[in-house]
């Protein structure tokens, strides 16, 4: 439940609601880690027009690149120079809990509206 991430908590009507993940690790031909974060399913925001409940879609599928330092994450980011690939700083302790929560977070709309709000400029109130 998204109720059970702290962060996620805080932005969604329903904290009951139910997300899918899958992360996969592993290496690119170069023996680079990776991995491979998507979250799928659909979620209740508050529309910032007529503040009431709007459905959004959550679906990502990102790839993830782990490197140990912040140094080694810039130079990884400008080997890479794929605006599709994130590289994250990553140590043993990783916490996959916070990576899906942040990939769920970097998905979501920044002004959720419905696509036909009764509140939209111009419309009849």
């Amino acid at each position: 439940m998204v109720g059970d991430f702290e962060r996620l908590a805080q932005e969604f009507v329903n904290p009951e609601a139910m997300l899918q993940f899958r992360v996969c690790g592993g290496q690119d031909a170069r023996g680079r880690p990776q991995l491979r974060c998507s979250v799928k399913g659909s979620v209740e925001m508050q529309c910032q027009r007529c503040l009431q409940p709007v459905r959004v879609a959550v679906d990502s599928d990102r790839l993830l690149y782990l490197a140990a330092s912040e140094a080694e994450a810039d130079r990884l980011e400008t080997a890479l120079a794929d605006e599709d690939i994130e590289v994250i700083v990553a140590d043993l302790d990783l916490d996959l809990a916070g990576v899906v929560e942040d990939e769920v977070l970097l998905s979501l709309p920044i002004v959720p509206v419905h696509a036909n709000c009764s509140m939209a400029p111009g419309a009849d109130a």
